[in-house]
């Protein structure tokens, strides 16, 4: 499971709907507002509502960053599309469903798809993105509440991709009680950490400079298994500290372990479900395997014999997203 931040507290939903308000691209929105300490880190410009689920959101995307839309011939990132619409489900989670501040948000699972317009889109310079979304609850408890985003992306009218997230936000005295438990029960294994281990040569993550890789290789480790080794001060994945593994850096991890077993860099699918926390102190063993079909890997990640996320990557773009955006 990966925490975002928020709380269930909710209130009535009065922003009216906005169907002609153009949308600005022109300041980023204010860093708490997606749950980030940089202000650079924020691709969120604005957000108005066009029906009763029915969003639309702006997002900026620029050049040589971390999460990047290349800028040198390179075609966008994939976690890019994951993050803007990541960001956009904690906005709109605040803004227009009523959820106040500082309570946590626990991801549960996302599926990610680039289209053949996203797999080759080679933008020169700064884009401006807007997300078309369906955002919805889905639970409501005294404890917890359920919350779906599905979200097409396009730029200048073209769609990119689309990404639909599951999460939950949860009271937070009942996460601190389920965080507790888990850190309480945690298994502490005897094998051997990253720092015990060999950093994977950056070539073999996909970069080229080791300031992003997060995987190291143990001892013992067969092949297709790795070590979680992240830099808790990388400025993107650590933009704010966090009581977990974040889910990013578990995403990030099964793109380069897929990578080093093989398979192209940036994933044009991904489906993945995340099942419970991870302890930042105990070691993560992550392993990517062919997949159940041709141009695909699956990875996972482990700790302690127990299960933190799964995921199946795809590298096949599918068909354009507009006729599936329009029939919703």
């Amino acid at each position: 499971m990966s925490s975002i931040t928020a709380s269930p507290r909710y209130l009535p939903t009065t922003a009216p709907a906005a169907r002609d308000r153009r949308l600005s691209f022109r300041h980023r929105l204010p860093a708490a507002a997606v749950h980030k300490t940089a202000p650079a880190e924020v691709l969120l410009t604005d957000a108005a509502r066009t029906g009763d689920d029915r969003f639309r959101v702006a997002a900026v995307w620029h050049r040589h960053r971390f999460l990047h839309h290349g800028g040198a011939g390179l075609p966008v990132d994939p976690l890019l599309l994951v993050e803007t619409v990541r960001q956009a489900l904690i906005h709109l989670s605040h803004r227009f469903h009523g959820v106040p501040q500082g309570h946590p948000f626990v991801l549960d699972s996302l599926d990610l798809e680039l289209t053949r317009a996203g797999s080759t889109h080679r933008p020169a310079g700064p884009q401006q993105v807007l997300l078309d979304a369906v955002h919805t609850r889905t639970l409501t408890t005294p404890h917890r509440t359920g919350l779906a985003l599905d979200a097409v992306v396009s730029v200048d009218g073209v769609p990119l991709g689309r990404g639909g997230f599951r999460w939950e936000v949860r009271h937070p005295e009942f996460y601190a009680l389920v965080r507790d438990r888990a850190r309480r029960t945690a298994a502490r294994p005897t094998g051997p950490s990253a720092g015990e281990s060999w950093r994977l040569a950056p070539w073999v993550a996909g970069y080229p400079d080791d300031r992003h890789v997060l995987l190291a290789r143990g001892p013992q480790g067969a092949p297709g298994e790795f070590l979680l080794d992240p830099a808790p001060d990388h400025p993107v994945l650590f933009d704010h500290p966090s009581d977990h593994v974040p889910g990013m850096v578990l995403l990030e991890a099964f793109r380069q372990a897929a990578h080093a077993t093989g398979a192209p860099q940036d994933p044009a699918r991904i489906r993945a479900a995340f099942t419970a926390f991870g302890e930042p102190d105990v070691p993560v063993t992550v392993t990517a395997r062919p997949g159940p079909a041709a141009g695909t890997t699956e990875v996972t990640a482990v700790q302690g014999g127990t299960p933190l996320a799964s995921a199946l990557l795809g590298y096949e773009p599918v068909d354009d997203l507009t006729a599936r955006r329009d029939a919703r």
